[in-house]
């Protein structure tokens, strides 16, 4: 199982590495699909788990890096956090950090490889 979840992580950062763009592309543009906006929480939520000792970040981090507003970033994270997709960890100093669960990393495994390959088909002419 290990080697199972070390491919994993493994597919999911070489994807950090073309997503950078993306999400840096996708802040700019003022309309963006929930789902796209899910995503984005939990590639950044990943990214943070991949690269720091904890994983954890605080909702003013994500709010930076997502480009949502505190009362969207709030919404959208119970829905993960409901989904079991992303974890809510409050430490001693009453600060809350968010998390991303190992199931919400095996839905990027799934899901941004569909994303991606959707966006290559072109968009029907009527």
């Amino acid at each position: 199982m290990e080697n199972k979840d070390t491919e994993i992580l493994d597919r999911i950062h070489k994807w950090f590495i073309q997503i950078d763009s993306r999400i840096s592309r996708e802040a700019l543009i003022v309309r963006r699909s929930k789902l796209e906006r899910y995503m984005d929480i939990l590639e950044i939520l990943a990214r943070a788990h991949n690269f720091a000792s904890q994983g954890l970040m605080e909702l003013t981090q994500l709010m930076h890096k997502t480009g949502l507003n505190q009362s969207v970033l709030k919404q959208h994270l119970n829905f993960l956090i409901q989904q079991n997709l992303v974890e809510e960890q409050n430490s001693s100093k009453d600060k809350t950090f968010y998390n991303i669960t190992e199931r919400g990393l095996k839905v990027l495994y799934v899901v941004v490889p569909i994303i991606e390959e959707a966006r290559k088909i072109p968009a029907s002419v009527y």
